[in-house]
């Protein structure tokens, strides 16, 4: 089942019952931006300063943190490209992996909220 799954809004109760009914929760949305409050609950920036922390640590981008969060939860993210890079940057999530402290940094961070969007 595809639900709102970001690092800024994420529902450990439902993954909890989800997983002990055997069934896989799909991520909508995993890269989240602030401006996601417009579909749905507002998200943390990719260019967050601690997710680029870990993207360095590891040799990634800010966006395969996100994705790598999601898997280690047992979470498929959703994710689509016309691109080549993007689609090989998207599988390379599978190349590396987070620690344990990685992990809970990344489940403690909080959605960032625009106080207006300038269009």
């Amino acid at each position: 089942n595809q639900v709102e799954w970001h690092l800024g809004y994420h529902n450990e109760t439902l993954l909890a019952g989800m997983k002990k009914l055997g069934v896989t929760l799909e991520a909508w949305s995993p890269l989240a931006g602030p401006t996601a409050g417009l579909a749905g609950h507002p998200g943390v920036s990719l260019s967050d300063k601690h997710l680029k922390a870990l993207a360095l640590k590891h040799n990634v981008s800010t966006a395969q943190v996100a994705f790598r969060w999601s898997v280690h939860k047992g979470v498929v993210p959703v994710t689509a490209t016309c691109s080549e890079a993007h689609a090989l940057g998207d599988l390379a999530t599978f190349g590396f992996d987070l620690e344990d402290e990685e992990i809970a940094t990344l489940d403690s961070f909080k959605p960032q909220v625009l106080d207006a969007l300038v269009v």
